[in-house]
C-alpha cells in the first residue's frame, strides 16, 4: 500500500514537471493567441458600431481570410514539427534547412493566393448569395484590401513556427505584442476618424503585421541558434515539410471550406444570423487559443522528444497538457452558461442578434471539453509527424456538419439552433474518437 502511494506521488510530481515545463513554453503562445483574440474582438467591437451589416461583412471576407491561414500551414505545421524534430536529435544544420526552405515554400505559396483574392474578390462574396447590397460591397472591398496584406500574413506565421520550434516563444509574444497593439489604436482612427468604415479595419491589420514582421526580421538577424542554410530551398527538406504538413493543411482547409458552406446555410437566416456566428466564434475563441497554445507547446515537447527517440516520456505530455486543457474547457462552459447574454451584448446593442447569441453559446457550451481533448490528442499525433491521423478524423466528422445543418436547420423545429446542435454534436463525436485512437496508438508504440 505504502509503495502504491509512493508510485503514485511520483507520478503526480512527474507530471506536474512536465506540466510546468509546457507552461512555461505555451504561456507566451496563449498570450499571443490571446493578444490576437483581443485584437479580433476589439475589431469586433469597432466594426459592430457600424451595425450588424458591417459584422456581417467582415464575418463574410473573413472566410476567405481564414482560408488563407489554412493554406499557410501546408508549410508552417511541417517547419514546426521537422524542426522540433531536428533540435531534438541536435541536427542543428538540418534545422536551417528546414528554415531556409519553408521560407521559399510560404514565399510560393503566399504568393498565389495572394493574387487569385486581388484578381477574384467579387467572386468569392457572391458565393453567399447576400440579398444585401451593402453587405456585398463591403465585403468584397475588406476581401480586396486585405489580399495585400496575405505575403505579410503567411510570413509571419513561418517566423512564428521557427521561432517556437526553438523554444523561443516570448519572440513571438513580442512580435505579436507590438503589431497586434499598433492595429488596435489605429483602428478607431481609421474606421472613424478617417470615415473608412470596414475598409480602415483592413488597413489597420496590414499596418500592424507590417510592424510584427519587421521585429521578427530584427530578431532573426540577432539570433545565433536561428539560420538560414544557403539562399535556395532543399528540395529533400522542402518535401518533408509538405509531407508532414499536407495532412494539417488539408484538415485546415477543408474545416474552412466547411465553414463557408456553413455560412451559406447560415446566410438563409439573414445577415443578424452571420453576425451572430462571426461573434459566437470570437468569443469561442477564448477556448481554442488557449487551448490553442498548450497545443503547440506540446506538439513542439513531443516533437524533441520524438527526435530524441525518448518515447515513455510521451504519455507524461499528454496527461499533464489534458489536465491543464481540462481546467480550461470547463471555465469556457461555466461562462457561455452562465453570462451568454452579457458576452454578446459587448458586441452587438440589438436585442434580436443578442437572443440568437445566447442559444449559440447554450448549445456550444456542452461540446468545449470535447474539443480539447481533440486538440491535445491531436498535438500528440502532430508531435511524432502522424499528422494524417487527426486530418482524417477532422475532415471526416466536420464534414457532417453540412447535411446534419441542413436537415436540422430547414427540416425540424430547431431551425437556426438545428445548425448550431450540427457543429456541437460533431466537436464531441471528434474528440471522443480521437482520443480513442490515441489510446491505442500508445498501448501499440510506448
Amino acid at each position: 500500500m505504502i509503495n502504491k502511494i509512493r508510485t503514485y506521488f511520483k507520478r503526480e510530481l512527474a507530471l506536474s514537471k512536465v506540466g510546468s515545463d509546457l507552461m512555461k513554453l505555451a504561456l507566451p503562445i496563449i498570450a499571443a493567441h490571446l493578444l490576437h483574440t483581443a485584437y479580433n474582438l476589439t475589431d469586433m467591437i469597432w466594426v459592430g458600431e457600424l451595425g450588424s451589416q458591417a459584422v456581417a461583412a467582415v464575418g463574410t471576407a473573413g472566410f476567405f481570410i481564414n482560408l488563407g491561414w489554412a493554406l499557410a500551414s501546408i508549410i508552417t505545421v511541417g517547419v514546426n514539427v521537422k524542426i522540433a524534430h531536428s533540435l531534438g536529435a541536435k541536427d542543428h544544420d538540418a534545422a536551417s534547412r528546414f528554415t531556409i526552405s519553408g521560407l521559399w515554400g510560404i514565399g510560393l505559396l503566399s504568393s498565389i493566393f495572394t493574387s487569385v483574392l486581388l484578381i477574384w474578390p467579387d467572386r468569392f462574396i457572391a458565393f453567399f448569395h447576400m440579398k444585401d447590397v451593402a453587405v456585398n460591397e463591403m465585403a468584397t472591398s475588406y476581401l480586396f484590401i486585405s489580399a495585400f496584406g496575405g505575403v505579410l500574413n503567411f510570413t509571419n506565421l513561418l517566423f512564428i513556427s521557427v521561432f517556437n520550434a526553438h523554444g523561443k516563444t516570448k519572440t513571438s509574444l513580442k512580435a505579436s505584442l507590438v503589431g497586434t497593439s499598433l492595429n488596435i489604436l489605429l483602428d478607431p482612427l481609421l474606421i472613424f476618424g478617417l470615415d473608412l468604415g470596414v475598409d480602415g479595419a483592413a488597413y489597420a491589420t496590414i499596418i500592424g503585421r507590417s510592424l510584427s514582421l519587421l521585429y521578427f526580421i530584427y530578431e532573426f538577424k540577432r539570433s545565433s541558434e536561428i539560420q538560414f542554410k544557403g539562399v535556395w530551398p532543399h528540395l529533400d527538406k522542402l518535401k518533408a515539410l509538405l509531407k508532414v504538413g499536407f495532412p494539417a493543411a488539408f484538415q485546415r482547409i477543408s474545416f474552412t471550406l466547411i465553414y463557408i458552406v456553413m455560412g451559406r446555410i447560415i446566410a438563409e437566416w439573414g445577415p443578424a444570423a452571420i453576425a451572430v456566428q462571426k461573434i459566437g466564434v470570437q468569443i469561442e475563441a477564448f477556448t481554442f487559443m488557449v487551448v490553442g497554445g498548450l497545443m503547440q507547446a506540446v506538439t513542439i515537447t513531443v516533437g524533441k522528444h520524438y527526435g530524441a527517440k525518448d518515447m515513455p516520456e510521451i504519455p507524461k505530455v499528454f496527461r499533464a497538457a489534458w489536465q491543464i486543457a481540462f481546467v480550461v474547457g470547463l471555465v469556457t462552459t461555466l461562462m457561455f452558461v452562465l453570462i451568454p447574454e452579457t458576452l454578446f451584448s459587448i458586441f452587438v446593442p440589438e436585442k434580436e442578434s443578442i437572443l440568437m447569441g445566447k442559444d449559440y453559446l447554450y448549445i456550444l457550451a456542452i461540446s468545449q471539453l470535447f474539443m480539447c481533448m481533440e486538440m491535445i490528442s491531436a498535438a500528440i499525433f502532430h508531435g511524432v509527424g502522424k499528422t494524417s491521423v487527426p486530418a482524417v478524423v477532422s475532415v471526416v466528422f466536420t464534414s457532417l456538419r453540412i447535411p446534419g445543418a441542413y436537415l436540422l436547420g430547414f427540416f425540424t423545429f430547431l431551425s437556426l439552433n438545428g445548425v448550431w446542435w450540427s457543429i456541437t454534436g460533431t466537436s464531441i463525436l471528434k474528440g471522443v474518437v480521437l482520443y480513442f485512437i490515441l489510446k491505442r496508438y500508445f498501448r501499440k508504440t510506448i
